[in-house]
């Protein structure tokens, strides 16, 4: 009976996403908003919010979320004279420079409380400490952490990288993979 009751909680939480690939789990208290697609093996933690406006955020396969994660693909106009940013419609917000994907490429590690901002990519195989505010792109395999983000270092050099998405290869897993298709049925 408690295996029925959790595959119903599991299918309730992945009907907020726009797509989801197997064996993806959504922790419990994560807030899920907009249009987000995500991949196989997949790991959501507890108190997640993730918030798509206009623009998409795509998680691809083999991506572990600590808790409280924090992404936003939106922003606010500041430049508009004559209005607070209380007052914005939603026309006030709908230049595309504000409202960019954010795309979290297939094995990385995703540490408690980031939080990651509009337009950015996080580069496959790459960690982001906790509570780190990612605002730029993140290159593959590499570590970043503070306020701004910054690298400390690189998981591998690229002969490392070339061994790793061999062996991946191998094991039939592409180093950058998403398998969910984003057309169709919700939950796939």
């Amino acid at each position: 009976m408690k295996r029925l009751v959790a595959k119903w909680i599991q299918k309730h939480r992945k009907n907020a996403l726009s797509a989801c690939g197997a064996y993806t789990y959504i922790a419990k208290e994560c807030q899920l908003h907009g249009n987000i697609y995500v991949g196989e093996h997949v790991v959501v933690g507890r108190g997640a919010y993730f918030v798509s406006t206009r623009a998409n955020i795509h998680v691809h396969d083999h991506v572990i979320f600590g808790p409280n994660v924090t992404i936003y693909t939106g922003d606010h106009p500041i430049n508009i004279i004559g209005k607070h940013i209380s007052e914005l419609t939603d026309a006030d917000k709908a230049d595309p420079k504000l409202d960019q994907d954010v795309v979290i490429e297939s094995g990385c590690w995703i540490g408690t409380g980031a939080i990651i901002l509009k337009g950015v990519t996080i580069g496959r195989g790459s960690v982001i400490g906790a509570g780190a505010v990612v605002t730029k792109d993140v290159p593959p395999y590499s570590v970043y952490v503070g306020v701004p983000s910054a690298r400390t270092f690189a998981r591998f050099d690229s002969a490392q990288i070339e061994a790793h998405e061999k062996l991946l290869r191998e094991r039939g897993i592409a180093p950058d993979s998403m398998q969910v298709k984003c057309a169709g049925s919700k939950i796939l």
